[in-house]
């Protein structure tokens, strides 16, 4: 029987009707590096916050060195052993990287202040091993973002732990920083202790991992070699989406023209579905078809140049976290998707175009204005505009009420009134929901306002982020089918998506960023090896 020293048996943990995890069993063994990798939201980032306190779990129990630690707080959880990083360091930033060492409680408040030359041995003994005794005298607000990885690796060793849990502990870091936190995460294991990391990085996983878990969906899917699990169809499933039809390609799925108009999202609520010319099909009990008139059209804001939005060479991120480096994009006429792998700055890259991140470095034009320092809210007059992955609709106003905040730039009273008019033509199912509260409605329902009081905007740029997110399989389809109206009513739209499969479907631009950087940037139709794919999304080489 293999030697555990964390075990997990059927650890289920919920929000609301989320399940974030289902069931989760896993065997850690002593001594190994085991990594556990998955699509966002899969519920790995879930798992290490329930596995070590942070959360309470919903079911099931948590094994540490064969004591049931399922009811432990975080600080119980630590002082047995078990340690823990986070993806964002958090030092001490007004404490010198040496007092931030010595800022941990090794031995609980009864240890009082007094700091014991054992324990000043200690940090020193972790600074020179780390080698980072050079910034011992630094403030921490002052270190790279790197170092302070490197310190938050510190901080958890200050209490000797035999297991750490770490959560991308090299997002954002320099390739020379890099591996040195990989060549010291080595020496560590090769001393006896054991290690369970979350990663983004292929390279790194598969570098440094005897064993790997992949989660989906909030279960384990597949487990083994990486070699054995990345060539699993499963993961491939889990990373660029369900096929559809089993006996059909990625060539396949390129081969279809994206429909010029789509279905309207009238499947969300269960209603009529529109056809690709706009007219809405009846699916009552006799089958037969009912005509209505066409969505009306917006006339965009900006006919000029085909690439309206242009950004060259951006860099940015959060705090000393580098996220994006040198990227360059640009909006197509179309749909311009954004595929990569959780944590490889999709959804940053997004904000930063729309002005919701300032940029670093680099450019940004909107036609021939620079829009490179503007804001989201300047960028909503000029005519852009971002749809949070969540929607971002208010739940306690009414669908009317907002609708009507995504018009409120607009003086005239009558430009106002058609374009309300043009989102329930558009998405009849909320019509009738105008009185109710944005809180009582479903999923789907939810994104068709979030979509209709961006089209209130009046913009010509649609910023989507993960609009297919948490819903239902069934409802993916009608969501591409609203990005598709947004196109047919002259908008440029720049999708980032998780749902790669069925994304190419309605693609005419792709780019791929893995690791913060381009990997990939060209027409849909010159992604026709699945292989290559994959091998993109996840920084294979």
């Amino acid at each position: 029987m293999s030697d555990h020293i964390l075990e997990t048996a059927d650890l289920t943990k919920t929000f609301g009707e989320l399940i974030a995890n289902d069931g989760i069993s896993l065997g850690i063994e002593r001594g190994e590096v085991h990594g556990i990798i998955g699509p966002n939201g899969s519920g790995k980032s879930t798992f290490f916050n329930t596995v070590t306190g942070f959360y309470e779990s919903d079911g099931g129990q948590v094994f540490f060195e064969g004591t049931d630690i399922t009811e432990m707080g975080p600080d119980e959880i630590a002082r047995n052993g078990l340690g823990r990083t986070f993806q964002i360091a958090s030092p001490f930033t007004d404490l010198t990287v040496r007092e931030n060492l010595l800022s941990v409680y090794t031995d609980g408040l009864r240890s009082g202040l007094r700091i014991s030359s054992e324990k000043r041995a200690r940090a020193q003994e972790i600074l020179e091993q780390l080698e980072i005794e050079h910034i011992a005298d630094h403030e921490a607000s002052d270190i790279s973002g790197g170092q302070q990885q490197l310190l938050e690796l510190g901080r958890i060793l200050m209490l000797d732990p035999s297991c750490i849990m770490l959560d991308e502990p090299t997002a954002g870091v320099n390739p020379a920083l890099q591996e040195r936190i990989l060549d010291h995460l080595r020496e560590l294991n090769e001393e006896g202790r054991t290690f369970v990391i979350i990663e983004h990085d292929m390279s790194v996983i598969s570098g440094l991992t005897d064993r790997v878990s992949v989660l989906n969906q909030g279960q384990i899917v597949t487990q083994g070699d990486f070699e054995t699990v990345t060539s699993d169809d499963r993961v491939r499933e889990a990373y660029l989406g369900e096929e559809t039809d089993p006996n059909a390609g990625l060539d396949d799925a390129l081969g279809e023209t994206p429909s010029t108009a789509g279905a309207t999202a009238d499947r969300l609520d269960d209603g009529p579905t529109a056809t690709t010319s706009g007219s809405v099909t009846a699916t009552g009990d006799g089958g037969t078809t009912a005509q209505t008139s066409q969505i009306p059209q917006v006339t965009p804001k900006t006919n000029g140049p085909t690439k309206r939005l242009v950004a060259e060479n951006i860099v940015t991120g959060y705090g000393n976290h580098t996220v994006i480096d040198g990227v360059s994009v640009e909006s197509h006429d179309g749909i311009t998707c954004i595929f990569g792998p959780n944590g490889s700055g999709k959804s940053t890259l997004l904000k930063a175009l729309v002005g919701a991140v300032p940029i670093w470095s680099g450019s940004i034009n909107y036609g021939e204005t620079d829009v490179t320092e503007t804001n989201a809210y300047q960028n909503l007059a000029h005519g852009m505009v971002m749809l949070p992955q969540d929607g971002g609709i208010f739940g306690n106003l009414s669908v009317r009420e907002n609708l009507l905040l995504g018009g409120y730039r607009i003086d005239d009273r009558s430009v106002r009134t058609d374009r309300f008019d043009t989102v329930l033509e558009a998405f009849p199912a909320l019509e009738d929901k105008l009185d109710a509260d944005g809180k009582s409605l479903s999923g789907g329902q939810q994104m068709m306002l979030s979509f209709g009081r961006a089209m209130m905007t009046g913009s010509d740029i649609f910023l989507l982020d993960e609009p297919s997110a948490g819903l239902a399989p069934s409802l993916v389809d009608d969501v591409f089918s609203m990005t598709e109206t947004l196109v047919e009513q002259g908008a440029q739209v720049i999708l980032v998506e998780q749902n790669v499969r069925d994304a190419l479907r309605i693609a005419n631009h792709v780019y791929i960023v893995a690791q913060g950087q381009l990997q990939f940037e060209g027409p849909a139709h010159d992604l026709l090896d699945e292989d290559e794919l994959v091998e993109l999304y996840l920084g294979l080489e």
